[in-house]
């Protein structure tokens, strides 16, 4: 009889493979992802059927996250441009706050190791802002795929993050400038 899971575990199996992917990109071997969990790598594989499986469930996990923080950023009764900058900003200070979770997740989102089902879901937890109606109707994005626009906006974010993160001093500013970028490609 196998012993149960422990959440412990594959809490500590997720962090592990998202600080892995931070240092050595999504080829990091299962090998160092489970070292740093501090189990063999067989438990890893308990866990998780295969290493695409943990990094779709990595990239999810932190998208969660995220989805949460910026759910409760805004009320649907405020005016698109009001719930576009609370969204923008709780995404900003999320990714500012979870560098590891938000590298990770970056960097799985550029590449093909994502399943159908994982962009799916991550469909579904995007907190429903109306920004995904105002971008599928902007100009610039008509008739274009819709992961083109989120690629893209996701972009301006990272781009964001990654300045705030190395000048904390001007945090402000490049959150006011990066949302002012983002909202000219939303607005209509």
């Amino acid at each position: 009889m196998s012993r149960p899971k422990s959440e412990e575990k594959r809490l500590s199996l997720l962090q592990a493979a998202a600080e892995a992917i931070c240092e050595r990109g999504v080829g990091a071997p299962t090998s160092l992802i489970a070292k740093r969990a501090g189990v063999a790598e067989g438990t890893l594989f308990r866990y998780f059927p295969s290493k695409e499986a943990l990094l779709n469930e990595v990239y999810l996990f932190n998208y969660r996250l995220l989805t949460t923080a910026t759910r409760a950023s805004f009320d649907r009764a405020d005016p698109l441009q009001q719930r576009a900058h609370a969204v923008w900003n709780s995404y900003i200070d999320w990714g500012l706050a979870n560098p590891v979770g938000y590298r990770a997740m970056s960097q799985l989102a550029v590449t093909d190791i994502l399943t159908a089902e994982t962009r799916a879901e991550e469909a579904r937890l995007f907190p429903d802002a109306g920004l995904r109606e105002s971008v599928a109707t902007n100009e610039i994005f008509t008739g274009l795929p819709q992961l083109f626009a989120d690629t893209i906006l996701v972009a301006v974010a990272s781009a964001t993050v990654k300045f705030a993160a190395e000048y904390p001093e001007r945090t402000d500013e490049y959150k006011l400038r990066g949302f002012r970028a983002f909202w000219r490609m939303v607005e209509q």
